[in-house]
């Protein structure tokens, strides 16, 4: 019985730690972006989005992240400030794992069926793609269970997963700017 509850526990800790579907992961850096690179309200950034090999994206699937993708960063960097001229960007993203679980498996038990999105990222001038200005990964878990489980889709999670490549790349403010 002690096994039993430990295991459980032990679970329920871990579907909590992986994240809920509104929760946004944070990027790790391959090549970190410094802040002169990072998108601004002037600036121009087009997203294009590619499975990698063996990764199973249908394609309206596919159009629907590129164009979260994209709105996320220009709502985001709406009102951010820019140091000289406007750019034209171009975010490749390369997508490694697109699961979208199993509702029953999470209805059941949190832990299962979970719902993945992971991806490569790089950041580069349209003009040269072959300069990286930032490369980067973010992987997106959803783990509950229940019927939250049951009633999260992975269209549910990718505003998160949005979020966190969105915070990754674009100008951040600072708390006294925001509040002005």
């Amino acid at each position: 019985m002690k096994k039993l509850v430990f295991f459980l526990t032990s679970l329920i800790v871990v579907s909590i730690m992986a994240g809920c579907a509104g929760t946004a992961p944070t990027a790790e850096y391959k090549k970190a972006i410094i802040d002169s690179n990072r998108i601004c309200a002037t600036d121009t950034a087009s997203v294009k989005v590619t499975p990698a090999d063996g990764i199973l994206i249908n394609e309206i699937s596919r159009q629907r992240l590129e164009s979260r993708l994209k709105q996320t960063i220009d709502v985001k960097k709406k009102g951010t400030p820019c140091q000289g001229q406007q750019r034209d960007l171009v975010l490749n993203t390369k997508i490694t794992n697109y699961d979208e679980g199993n509702a029953f498996a999470r209805a059941m038990l949190a832990g299962l069926g979970q719902i993945h999105i992971d991806g490569d990222f790089t950041l580069a001038m349209a003009s040269k793609q072959d300069e990286t200005l930032a490369e980067f990964t973010l992987n997106k878990t959803f783990a509950w269970g229940g019927m939250y489980g049951a009633s999260t889709r992975i269209e549910d999670v990718e505003p998160a997963f949005a979020e966190g490549v969105a915070d990754a790349i674009v100008v951040q403010l600072s708390e006294n700017i925001e509040k002005k």
